[in-house]
């Protein structure tokens, strides 16, 4: 099946001011799966485009059959479903050939967290070696150049920067947002501004953080958890960590990541309207909050 139009291209300009941030080259990846929770759903489709040094342009792309059923509410985003990907090999091969076609270059993708985690964690799951190579995020990246500024996009979504720098995609098509994330870059380079404080803002971290169990395994105290963040039930924690000690946290949530400090559930906090990170090891307890309650507020 087509995933992708067959006139995407990067110009040789935007190439050389990619190159101007990332001199020895780099790799845009993108992904997409069977749920938003890298420690237990399935990557369904991989993109990469790579710039080289030498300015060359390569691009690696894979369907994968996940061996699950793809969920209802993702298939209206990515619009793949079991019978798209059941002659697709599974994820063990692909992801040793993206590791070979990456090699030792940095990574780079919209909200790398997500993309990358589900990467790491098939990798781990399979005993696959990565290299030691460093993530940046082109959403940081992109708030990082135009925060306070008047002339700024209106938010910072692949889609809304997309548009914003001229190109407008086929948004959850994997390629195709491998390309959005390069075009934006390229224009952020060309934007006036600390292109140094940027590039240290959009770092996310290095693979070779990752190297201990811990950053994948959770306690059998929380096995019911992965079924509540994929129902998006909204919970309480009792949460010891952050700045609100001995208060029970509200939350909306997200996913399920690893991260090298240990796995996260990553979710909205309603206390605060802001996205966190709750370390899993310093969940105490949770339960299912109804909606119907937080409405008349905040639990204390």
């Amino acid at each position: 099946m087509s995933r992708s139009r067959s006139a995407l291209s990067i110009t040789p300009e935007e190439i050389t001011s990619i190159l101007k941030l990332y001199p020895k080259g780099l790799v845009a990846v993108d992904l997409e799966t069977t749920g938003l929770s890298p420690l237990v759903d399935k990557i369904i489709e991989i993109a990469a485009v790579k710039i080289t040094e030498q300015g060359e342009l390569s691009t690696f792309h894979q369907l994968i059959n996940p061996l699950i059923e793809i969920p209802e509410f993702t298939i209206q985003f990515h619009g793949l479903q079991n019978d798209d990907l059941k002659s697709s090999p599974t994820i063990k091969k692909p992801l040793k050939e993206l590791w070979n076609f990456v090699g030792r270059l940095p990574m780079i993708a919209h909200n790398s967290t997500f993309d990358l985690g589900y990467l790491i964690k098939s990798s781990h799951d399979f005993q696959i070696e990565f290299p030691p190579l460093d993530i940046y995020d082109s959403c940081r990246y992109a708030r990082a150049v135009y925060r306070k500024r008047e002339d700024a996009p209106v938010n910072y979504k692949l889609s809304t920067l997309g548009e914003f720098v001229g190109f407008k995609l086929q948004h959850h098509v994997a390629i195709e947002d491998t390309y959005a994330c390069l075009k934006i870059l390229a224009h952020l380079a060309n934007v006036e501004t600390d292109h140094k404080t940027a590039m240290e803002k959009s770092f996310v971290f290095r693979l070779s953080n990752f190297d201990r169990n811990d950053c994948f395994n959770y306690s059998t105290r929380l096995k019911n958890l992965a079924s509540m963040v994929q129902e998006k039930d909204l919970l309480v924690l009792d949460y010891r960590g952050g700045s609100s000690v001995g208060r029970t946290r509200p939350v909306r949530p997200i996913g399920l990541m690893p991260l090298p400090k240990g796995p996260v559930l990553f979710a909205e906090c309603l206390l605060t309207g802001m996205n966190k990170s709750f370390l899993l090891k310093k969940i105490k307890s949770y339960q299912k909050l109804e909606a119907s309650l937080w409405k008349q507020g905040p639990t204390t």
